[in-house]
């Protein structure tokens, strides 16, 4: 007979039963496993069944303007726009400037400023370089600024651009003062839309949204605009965090139109996208310095002039391009040759200014 034949089946062992009473589950521990599960499931159905706020599904009608402005305007009414409020960002702001001009674009240089929050040091270097001050009164965080980040406490003064058609501009392309004109971009004054912007990226989890970046604006400024806002600041629901910028994607949630990231490049990007970086790095009109700021000395002892001496600011140059294992050096070098032709044309204006005006004197 084969083998396999005379291969008896073997029983299970005779104290199966008592390992099954060992393995047995207490009744109190199952009560507490179903109980933290039943817990668990529901934190989980709250936490979906939480959405997150959204100017798009959280919109609000807080009458803004109608989708399009019109026709193009005439190019004495064109301006390209930034804003001043601490001497910090003067240097920044002259830099910009002259970039624009060097772009070929031909708008009018409009600086809204904060009066007595600006030097006379300050106010002398941009003009040096094509700029036109104008004192505007400080626009005050809704709700008392609670919920505000501190450094944003003065950008809803930023609102005061569109009363710019008080002095004869009914078409501007603000900038912030950390951005810097790499190519023209004359044909966003060409736009028929009252506003537009750039979609935004963050370096968490929530990566690229369709909320817009406010550092670089596309606008049809308005007195009756203004005035909407304003009345609408204290009424309005969104994050108060971000300030205006929040405010902006709330008010124009339904109307903007969203510009190529060429127009806001936020280094943000080339961080969380560099792969894209490099693909667009040859269109980039506008570059936005969110995460270094070439001039800014975020070290500075007290009493260190605040408008930087060129001295100074290749030190800060040094420090920015080797920031975050260097990663941004090509960017730094692009602010920082755009700093040397500034100084090449306009060095004597310039350390006029802080000789007659500043901490020289």
């Amino acid at each position: 007979m084969p083998s396999f034949w005379r291969n008896t089946y073997s029983p299970l062992p005779t104290n199966h039963v008592q390992g099954q009473q060992r393995r047995r589950i207490s009744p109190g521990l199952a009560i507490l496993t179903i109980a933290a599960c039943t817990v668990l499931l529901w934190a989980g159905r709250q936490f979906l069944a939480s959405k997150k706020y959204s100017p798009l599904t959280d919109y609000q009608e807080l009458n803004a303007p109608s989708l399009l402005g019109g026709p193009s305007a005439p190019r004495e009414q064109r301006a390209v726009v930034s804003t001043l409020y601490s001497d910090s960002y003067a240097i920044g702001v002259a830099v910009l400037g002259h970039s624009v001009r060097h772009a070929n674009v031909t708008a009018r240089l409009v600086l809204p400023y904060l009066e007595g929050r600006v030097s006379d040091e300050a106010l002398c270097v941009v003009r040096a370089v094509g700029w036109e001050p104008l004192a505007v009164p400080f626009i005050p965080p809704p709700h008392n600024g609670e919920g505000i980040y501190y450094r944003f406490y003065d950008q809803y003064t930023k609102l005061n651009i569109w009363g710019l058609d008080a002095h004869g501009i009914t078409q501007a392309v603000y900038l912030d003062a950390d951005t810097l004109a790499m190519q023209n971009f004359d044909e966003l004054f060409e736009l028929p839309f009252t506003f537009a912007a750039v979609p935004d990226i963050y370096g968490d989890a929530r990566g690229f949204t369709v909320d817009f970046n406010a550092g670089v604006l596309v606008l049809r400024p308005a007195a009756r605009v203004l005035a909407a806002m304003k009345a609408a600041l204290e009424v309005a629901k969104y994050p108060l965090a971000q300030a205006e910028q929040s405010f902006l994607n709330l008010f124009f949630g339904a109307s903007t139109l969203r510009l190529p990231y060429a127009y806001n490049a936020n280094l943000a990007i080339k961080r969380s996208a560099p792969a894209m970086w490099a693909g667009m790095r040859d269109e980039i009109r506008i570059v936005h310095y969110t995460l270094t700021k070439p001039f800014i000395d975020d070290h500075a002892e007290q009493g260190t002039p605040r408008v930087l001496d060129e001295g100074h600011l290749r030190q800060v140059l040094e420090q920015a391009a080797t920031a975050e294992g260097g990663l941004f050096a090509e960017e730094v070098g692009w602010w920082s040759d755009a700093y040397d032709r500034m100084m090449s044309e306009a060095r004597t204006k310039i350390k006029d200014c802080q000789y007659s005006h500043g901490a020289w004197r």
